[in-house]
């Protein structure tokens, strides 16, 4: 997939880009400590981007069907470069406010909806259709290697200069990345913007729910993103604690999981399953004995290597889907289908976490625990119950598109 010149230029422009977007969130939280937030504050900057993204993400997805998508990526790199811009200069100045970093975090969130359906549209149009799941598993690693990286280079910049310096690094990234998309070639048009965006955006609900495979796997995703995910990051660190050691222990099992994703990405460069959303379904069924382990106190060897296994499952089964639906799902349709995966998925999120604590805190990590194995085993058995998820395969393999 290298060998053809816009997906290699979009490769490079991207990485930089998520290099630059891997420094900023310790850089963020370090600015705001450092202009005395309160925990509180603390919450309402961190959290700020999420709330326009799910606000905005059903338009973002009309707009990357209805416009060339590349302008789309430019338009969005340049505003949230220029965002982070202003921080840096604020900052380094000694004039940031609070209320400017929650401001520009808005923002950025906006920019994001609108870039993220479009994101996962372009793909389509930078690199042959044969050559859609190792350009999705060369973006992955980059993006997983950049994660590894970006919290070093922002703790160096922090501990040596200042925040400011981070976003402004951040800030060149995104004109590196939109300077890299305006050399690649323009897009096939998209379908005619005559029609009111209420009616593109029922048009793109139709093209979802028509598709049962693709609205029952998205639901999956929002139970995964609602139970597993604070199963994870929120009972992890208590059981960690309680059974491991703490903190030194958990870094090693993230270091584990980190080290899977990574790995995955090299498989997924051959390995192409037949029956894409089968193999997806199992292989997030893998996150059950890492865990089943990490509930009940494995060593920490046996973690390590389970959290490993685990996130390179995850990561595959992700990069499988998203070359599933850029393969099944019609062009002229791909943003809008996309941005109900990214809204259906990321809904509840905040939800789970908020549920998940509240629920350890009054019956205990271990049990809460039980209860999320249990739940994510009956989802994705009844998942592989559904006929379309096991009729859907590769292009070259199945010649109808099941719906």
């Amino acid at each position: 997939m290298l060998a053809e010149r816009p997906f290699r230029i979009y490769f490079v422009g991207r990485t930089v880009s998520v290099l630059g977007s891997a420094i900023t969130p310790l850089a963020l939280t370090f600015a705001a400590l450092e202009l005395g937030a309160s925990p509180g504050q603390l919450g309402l900057v961190l959290g700020a981007g999420a709330v326009p993204k799910l606000i905005f993400i059903l338009l973002g997805g009309v707009f990357g069907d209805r416009f060339e998508r590349r302008r789309i990526l430019i338009a969005t790199d340049l505003v949230m470069g220029a965002c982070q811009a202003v921080a840096a200069g604020l900052l380094l100045a000694g004039t940031a406010r609070i209320w400017h970093l929650i401001a520009l975090q808005l923002v950025t969130g906006t920019a994001a909806a609108f870039f993220a359906p479009a994101s996962t549209g372009v793909i389509r149009d930078v690199v042959s259709e044969p050559r859609l799941q190792q350009a999705n598993a060369l973006l992955g690693m980059s993006q997983n290697i950049c994660g590894l990286i970006g919290p070093a280079i922002a703790g160096a910049l922090v501990a040596l200069a200042s925040p400011g310096w981070a976003f402004g690094i951040d800030a060149v990234t995104f004109l590196l990345s939109a300077i890299a998309l305006s050399r690649i070639p323009a897009s096939f048009s998209r379908m005619a913007a005559k029609t009111s965006l209420i009616r593109d955006l029922i048009d793109g609900w139709r093209e979802f729910s028509s598709r049962t495979w693709v609205w029952a796997m998205v639901l999956s995703f929002a139970a995964y993103q609602a139970t597993v995910l604070p199963a994870v990051f929120v009972l992890g660190p208590v059981l960690a604690e309680q059974e491991l050691g703490g903190a030194a222990a958990w870094a090693a099992i993230l270091t584990g999981r980190s080290a899977g994703a990574l790995a995955v990405g090299l498989l997924l460069l051959r390995w192409r399953p037949r029956r894409p959303l089968v193999a997806s379904t199992l292989l997030i069924l893998l996150d059950v004995p890492f865990l089943v382990l990490l509930g009940l106190g494995a060593p920490l060897p046996v973690l390590v290597l389970a959290g490993a296994i685990s996130a390179a499952a995850v990561i595959g089964a992700d990069t499988v889907w998203l070359t599933t639906l850029q393969e099944q799902v019609p062009e002229q349709a791909l943003s809008r289908v996309s941005s109900y995966d990214w809204l259906g998925s990321l809904a509840i999120n905040p939800l789970g976490f908020a549920l998940v604590g509240a629920l350890a805190a009054g019956y205990g990590a271990g049990p809460v625990l039980a209860v999320i194995v249990v739940l994510h085993v009956l989802i994705h058995l009844a998942l592989l119950a559904v006929p379309s998820i096991r009729a859907v395969g590769r292009p070259e393999t199945v010649a109808a598109q099941p719906t």
